[in-house]
């Protein structure tokens, strides 16, 4: 039990030749690599610039989710500067480590509502109809709590689970209040039969120990890395360059990789073989990075850095999204937020540490964001009402005009990296984070240098579209509205960053002023048609380059409207899919 994660080093590998080689060991390479590898003739390669990162404060599902303390493996970075917000960079951040983001993430297990994989195929993406991909989400999913629901699975590798008893009074007096807005509680999530307005309690990827259950554990454990002896699992290693060259037939194919230690000493570049298929699944910011230090992508900025043009491919790194998110902050209770029970009341922190480590219970063992609110804001009325008119066509999840847009999280932390003075010593802090969940607004990623351990710039592009402001002022009111429902109750509320008023003017002010990432960056190599800048075709095959694919977030024609690793791992099992019936 105390033996080490059974990985390889870059110079062990250099001259290899493998089947496939997967570049990036993050939320959709390790499904990848796990499904590749299931098939013992088939040897795998699978290359990670992280660590394997499997501390005991790696699994506990609410420390981990803290990606802003400084030993957090995770990439940090400021995005460009934005017209939209005024000139202002947001912090970026993406997980550094065997299992990506979901080794950092918020946990949160979420589809989307079935209408979003409807109106991908209506938009001619065939094949990517909610019937065709929720067998996929239910390949690899293991619900411990919905095992009896025809949309789940219990057999799965990836273990999700209802959250456990509401610790906060808060959270509990925002999803009483929702009703006097018609708002209705919804008991199961992920369920597409349930209305398109909904508050509902969340699923979260932590298993039965009350441990995170990240993407390297459930589809890469350590007993099934060590007894898979086509599979090979390098860490510490970056991948430089895409080795892409005029095949036999007169057609670009992919060959292998060129790659080198990610170490400060590591200059000397290495290659592999792939005699069959490349995949990229390094993330939106990375794989239209990698593609552009390769030659593919628009003409003109390969040309600015003197990269040799093999393929003009002008959508690789644009329509780059992330959603937009703005968070309303309320003074509570020390007893009724995570950092007063952590760090304001030292016995309650020991009494929750020892329930945890004896346990595996409590609050350590939970995620933050355990309710919100989804919903299509063109149905809530001028008083933040969903009307009692409203029909049963206009709450069906399946149709493709009814995916909601905004997103109300009751968060009963400080979300931003604000600091303020009293905070876990005379009150903690509860926040309404206000999202749009379609933004119409993108931005794009582009090489700063030719150098792949350089970050590239990324530009969000919030607000880019004036359409997005409409969304979000609802939003905005809607939570504004919810906190003095909650008022009301005699609840102790006090206000600590909200707009003065609801004017159009100060949400837009004070919007422009809070906007921070959602963290969930998309798109930015799109599975549409070339003509209309995509990247990839409907079996993620980038065009124009043979035995090249990508699978992970950077191909969703439109960011999710929901968290995305789930819809990122289906896109992982339907990429494996399409590999071995192209075998």
């Amino acid at each position: 039990m105390f033996s080490h994660y059974p990985t390889t080093s870059a110079a062990a590998i250099n001259s290899s030749s493998y089947h496939y080689i997967i570049v990036g060991g993050g939320t959709a390479g390790c499904v990848l690599a796990s499904r590749l590898s299931e098939d013992p003739d088939q040897t795998v390669l699978l290359i990670e610039r992280g660590p394997v990162v499997n501390s005991w404060i790696s699994r506990v599902p609410l420390i981990s989710s803290n990606f802003q303390d400084q030993k957090a493996p995770v990439y940090k970075w400021n995005s460009t500067p934005m017209q939209g917000i005024g000139g202002k960079s947001l912090n970026l951040a993406a997980g550094k480590a065997l299992g990506g983001t979901t080794k950092v993430n918020g946990l949160i297990y979420s589809r989307s509502t079935p209408g979003e994989y409807n109106a991908w195929q209506q938009a001619g993406r065939k094949n990517w109809s909610w019937q065709d991909v929720q067998p996929f989400f239910r390949k690899s999913e293991h619900s411990l709590s919905h095992g009896q629901d025809n949309d789940r699975n219990t057999t799965g590798p990836w273990v999700n689970r209802h959250v456990q008893k509401e610790q906060f009074k808060i959270v509990q007096r925002n999803i009483d209040m929702s009703a006097n807005f018609n708002i209705p509680c919804v008991s199961t999530a992920n369920d597409s039969s349930s209305p398109t307005v909904a508050c509902t309690p969340q699923d979260a990827t932590i298993d039965s120990n009350g441990h995170r259950c990240s993407t390297e554990e459930a589809f890469l454990p350590k007993s099934l890395v060590s007894i898979r002896k086509n599979l090979t699992i390098c860490t510490g290693a970056i991948v430089t360059s895409l080795d892409i060259r005029q095949a036999e037939n007169g057609r670009l194919r992919v060959f292998g990789v060129n790659f080198c230690s990610d170490s400060a000493s590591g200059d000397h570049t290495y290659a592999a073989s792939a005699t069959r298929e490349a995949i990229l699944c390094a993330g939106a910011i990375v794989s239209p990075q990698l593609l552009l230090l390769s030659g593919i992508g628009p003409k003109e900025h390969l040309e600015q850095f003197h990269i040799p043009v093999l393929k003009e491919l002008p959508g690789v790194g644009q329509h780059l999204q992330d959603h937009i998110s703005v968070p309303l902050l309320y003074k509570v209770p020390l007893e009724d937020a995570v950092e007063g029970v952590l760090m304001g009341s030292p016995l309650r922190a020991v009494a929750e540490f020892l329930k945890y480590a004896v346990f595996g219970k409590g609050l350590l063992s939970q995620q933050v964001q355990q309710y919100n609110i989804t919903l299509p804001s063109t149905l809530l009325d001028e008083n933040s009402r969903i009307p009692p008119e409203t029909s049963e066509a206009q709450l069906n999840a399946h149709d493709p005009r009814n995916i909601p847009d905004i997103e109300v999280m009751f968060l009963p932390v400080n979300p931003t990296s604000r600091t303020f003075k009293g905070l876990a010593t005379s009150f903690g802090i509860f926040s309404y984070l206000c999202t749009v969940l379609r933004p119409q607004s993108h931005g794009s990623v582009r090489l700063s240098s030719t150098n792949p351990r350089d970050r590239p710039l990324c530009d969000l592009g919030m607000f880019n579209d004036s359409a997005d402001r409409l969304p979000l002022r609802k939003a905005l009111k809607l939570a504004l509205e919810l906190a003095q429902e909650v008022r009301k109750t005699g609840y102790p509320l006090e206000d600590l960053s909200v707009p003065e008023d609801t004017t159009d003017e100060t949400l837009d002010e004070f919007s422009n002023e809070n906007v921070m990432s959602t963290f969930h960056y998309s798109s930015s190599c799109r599975m549409d048609t070339e003509e209309n800048l995509g990247v990839v075709d409907d079996e993620l095959r980038v065009y124009g380059v043979d035995g090249l694919r990508v699978a992970d977030a950077s191909i969703f024609p439109q960011v999710p409207a929901c968290h995305i690793q789930a819809p990122v791992v289906m896109v992982a099992e339907r990429c494996a899919d399409f590999i071995r019936a192209s075998r």
